[in-house]
C-alpha cells in the first residue's frame, strides 16, 4: 500500500505540487466518465440470434432420418408424420410461434447429425444417441429417452456359443458375427463393448434381423426398445430370438443442435422441462401399445 502524501516528510512546497498534480489528473478524467455515462449502448435484436433467425423464417427446421423408425417417427395411413419426436417437434414450434418443416434428407443417423452441422436444419429430433464423437461437432439437449443397450441372439447360436459358460460370460467375451446399422451410434458401442466381435453393418434393421433369424448373423446390437419390439410385433420370433438388456450399458437419446445454439439449447431444455418429458424404453412401448398391436395384427 502506498503511504499517503500527507504521511511522507516533503518540503511544504513539494507537497502542494503533488497535491495539485493529483487535482490537475482527476479533474481530466471528469469529462471521459461523464462521456462514458452518457453513451447509448448498441442495438440489441428483439432475441438472440440463434432465435430470432427462426423467428424470421417462420418456420422451425428439424432433421429427422429418411427411414421410419417407430415409434419415434413413421408416417400414418395418410402420409403424415406421426410419434414420439414428431410430438416433441411439433410442440417446440408451437412455442416459438412458428410453422414446422422436416428435413428427411438423411440416410443415416450421422447425416441426420450433418444436417444440423451444416445449418441445414434448426435442430434434429430423430432418436438420436448421444455420443463423444458427435459432439465434437454438435451440442446436444438433456436427454429425454434414456435406455440399455440390448442384443438380439439366435437362441440355437448362442447355445453352440455357450459351451459350458455362463450366459453373461458368454455374451461378455462374445466373439461371433453381430450385426449393426450402418452410420448408427451402435457401430462405435460394439467396438467398445464387443471388441472381439465381427461387425457387420447392414442399411436397415429389418435386414439386420432376418440374418439373425437365418443364422447368418449371431446376433442384433441395438437399444432395448428396439430389440423388445420384435417379439411384441412377431410373438413367435421367440422361439427362435432371444433378447438381453444390458444392465450395464445406457443409451441417452437427446436433441442435437448447431455447436453455436446456446440460446436454442436453453429454450429446449426448459421446454423438456416444463413439459416432463423423461421416459424410458417401458414407458415408450406402453404409450405406443395400440400403435404395434395393430401393426402385428396386420
Amino acid at each position: 500500500m502506498l503511504p499517503r502524501l500527507s504521511s511522507l516528510r516533503l518540503p511544504h512546497w513539494t507537497l502542494r505540487i503533488a497535491t495539485l498534480a493529483v487535482l490537475i489528473v482527476s479533474c481530466s478524467l471528469w469529462p471521459i466518465a461523464a462521456a462514458h455515462a452518457d453513451e447509448v449502448p448498441p442495438p440489441r435484436t428483439e432475441m438472440p440470434a440463434d432465435i430470432q433467425r427462426i423467428l424470421d423464417r417462420g418456420k422451425l427446421v428439424v432433421a429427422v432420418l429418411g427411414t421410419d423408425n417407430a415409434p419415434f417417427f413413421m408416417e400414418d395411413g395418410n402420409r403424415q408424420l406421426t410419434g414420439l419426436d414428431v410430438k416433441i417437434a411439433q410442440g417446440l414450434a408451437d412455442e416459438l410461434g412458428v410453422d414446422l418443416e422436416f428435413n428427411r434428407s438423411a440416410e443415416t443417423f450421422d447425416e441426420v447429425v450433418d444436417q444440423v452441422y451444416q445449418l441445414k436444419a434448426d435442430i434434429a429430433i430423430s432418436k438420436l444417441s448421444r455420443t463423444l464423437s458427435r459432439a465434437k461437432r454438435v451440442q446436444f439437449s438433456r436427454p429425454y429417452v434414456a435406455m440399455r443397450q440390448g442384443l438380439l441372439v439366435n437362441r440355437l447360436q448362442l447355445a453352440q456359443q455357450i459351451q459350458g459358460q455362463q450366459v453373461i460370460e458368454a455374451i461378455r467375451n462374445f466373439s461371433g458375427k453381430m450385426g449393426v446399422i450402418q452410420g448408427s451410434s451402435y457401430v462405435g458401442f460394439i467396438q467398445q463393448k464387443f471388441p472381439n466381435a465381427t461387425i457387420e453393418e447392414y442399411p436397415a434393421w429389418d435386414d439386420i434381423v432376418k440374418a439373425v433369424i437365418r443364422g447368418d448373423l449371431q446376433a442384433a446390437y441395438r437399444d432395448e426398445l428396439e430389440v423388445k419390439k420384435i417379439i411384441l410385433k412377431n410373438p413367435d420370433a421367440a422361439l427362435r430370438l432371444q433378447t438381453i438388456a444390458l444392465t450395464d450399458t445406457n443409451d441417452k437419446i437427446a436433441m442435437a443442435l448447431p455447436w453455436d445454439s446456446d440460446h436454442l439449447q436453453a429454450f429446449v431444455n426448459q421446454y423438456l422441462d416444463t413439459f416432463s418429458h423423461d421416459y424410458t424404453a417401458a414407458l415408450v412401448l406402453d404409450e405406443y401399445a395400440d400403435y404395434f398391436r395393430t401393426e402385428a395384427n396386420q
